[in-house]
């Protein structure tokens, strides 16, 4: 079937006078929002990172050893990501996080998602300046049961250019208590 050419003149007509009819309403528009002290100071994560993994399978175990590299960027202005790569036990590793924060209820927030599992682990924490302590809550599934799993993730920041993260997994057996998993030394790349 043929188009008319008047059709498309009248189509195109309307089309440029709900344009114009909604210009007031965007001078009308709220300005988007700005980024807080909190989105600035994500800031100061960017770069390079090179970490040295230590991960306990169980609490009575040797810790296992790797080497990884962590790469983080600004994501606009609201949002850190985070490429962390290298290996367990022989086993090539990725993972991706996206760290924000929220102004609404006053947290930072992200995700997590890795190669080793199919589930999402989201988080919420805050940081406190006077111990320089990042300490966030993450909510997800357990990659060998599929039952849902909790993890506190503390973050120590020694200085603008070396932090230590300890991940803790809650403890099955008693209520309110975690078991050292993994501990991660960071050093900025120069």
């Amino acid at each position: 079937m043929k188009r008319s050419p008047y059709r498309l003149l009248v189509g195109c007509c309307m089309t440029l006078a709900v344009f114009a009819s909604a210009a007031p309403l965007r001078a009308q528009a709220p300005e988007p929002p700005k980024p807080t002290k909190q989105h600035e100071e994500l800031k100061t994560e960017v770069g390079t990172w090179d970490a040295e993994v230590s991960m306990w399978p169980s609490p009575d175990a040797e810790p296992m050893k790797s080497k990884a590299v962590e790469t983080n960027e600004m994501f606009g202005d609201f949002w850190l990501t985070s490429k962390f790569e290298g290996d367990f036990g022989g086993m090539k590793f990725q993972g991706r996080m996206m760290l924000g924060y929220d102004p609404a209820k006053k947290k930072y927030i992200g995700t997590w998602t890795d190669t080793m599992s199919p589930y999402l682990t989201t988080m919420e924490g805050d940081y406190d300046e006077a111990t320089h302590t990042s300490i966030m809550i993450g909510t997800g599934t357990h990659w060998e049961t599929g039952k849902p799993e909790k993890s506190k993730m503390v973050t120590v920041y020694e200085s603008d250019d070396a932090k230590t993260f300890t991940m803790y997994m809650a403890d099955p057996k008693a209520e309110g208590q975690w078991i050292k998993h993994m501990e991660i030394k960071y050093k900025r790349r120069k």
